[in-house]
């Protein structure tokens, strides 16, 4: 079986490459980072004797070529599973970014997984026990001045893996994505928040790995997220625009 994940030389999507590959299953890992993707690729090889292609590609910039993902297929087992960890965020990112970070922050969380999910869904409609397994973040939950771009890119992401799974209902093919809170890894903003404490990506690569062909749709984790999702949108305006410079922080689980 094989599983492509994009988005996955660091944190989330590192974590889940490791745990795929722990379970004997061949990889191809696309990052921006070639160098790191490589390492990774070479020691998921010895430490679990698995094939793993190691693949550069920048999603910041669209249109994006798959023909080298088509091409390390033909040398792998079947196609399993299209695994987007996909997470990238910018430190101006308020309304009014200019153009160039503004594009770079919609293609890379959200036109980028949408062109991954359109090239390879008609192979993995046809096959059984397969999945497409998308990321979400809690920042999309109700925007603010921070992040604004983000939480929207991410906010149409989820909307989009929701028509997805209605589109797919009667094939075999598992549609799931993860509202993410805030996760511990080396690339977070909001690091210095303590109301919540940091979930842990190893725990919920496992959680990934042991639930792919579940059919629940959308689920959070940590799983308290759930509820923060029915009660801030009901926060009324007055309390809600005071919040300028907390809430809800998320982690960039992963950066390309």
């Amino acid at each position: 079986m094989t599983y492509i994940i994009v988005g996955g030389s660091a944190g989330l999507g590192r974590a889940i490459a490791k745990k795929f590959a722990s379970e004997k299953n061949d990889l191809i890992i696309i990052s921006s980072d070639l160098r790191d993707t490589k390492a990774l690729a070479s020691d998921l090889e010895i430490r679990y004797g698995v094939n793993v292609t190691p693949l550069q590609m920048s999603l910041s910039k669209i249109p994006i070529t798959l023909k080298k993902v088509d091409e390390a297929l033909e040398n792998l087992s079947p196609l399993t599973g299209l695994i987007l960890p996909i997470g990238f965020n910018d430190p101006n990112d308020i309304p009014g970014i200019d153009d160039k970070s503004f594009f770079e922050l919609v293609n890379t969380n959200f036109t980028s997984v949408c062109l991954f999910i359109n090239h390879f869904l008609p192979i993995l409609k046809k096959l059984p026990d397969t999945t497409i397994i998308g990321f979400g973040s809690i920042a999309a939950i109700r925007g603010r001045s921070l992040n604004a771009t983000y939480a929207a890119s991410k906010r149409a992401l989820e909307s989009y893996f929701e028509s997805l799974r209605h589109f797919v209902v009667n094939s075999p093919l598992t549609v799931q994505f993860y509202m993410i809170g805030y996760i511990d890894t080396n690339l977070s903003f909001g690091a210095n928040m303590t109301l919540f404490k940091p979930a842990q990506v190893d725990r919920l690569a496992n959680i990934v790995f042991n639930n792919r062909l579940r059919d629940f749709g959308t689920t959070f984790y940590p799983k308290y997220w759930k509820m923060i999702k029915i009660l801030l949108p009901i926060v009324p305006w007055f309390v809600f625009k005071k919040f300028k410079k907390w809430v809800f922080h998320q982690s960039i689980y992963n950066q390309l």
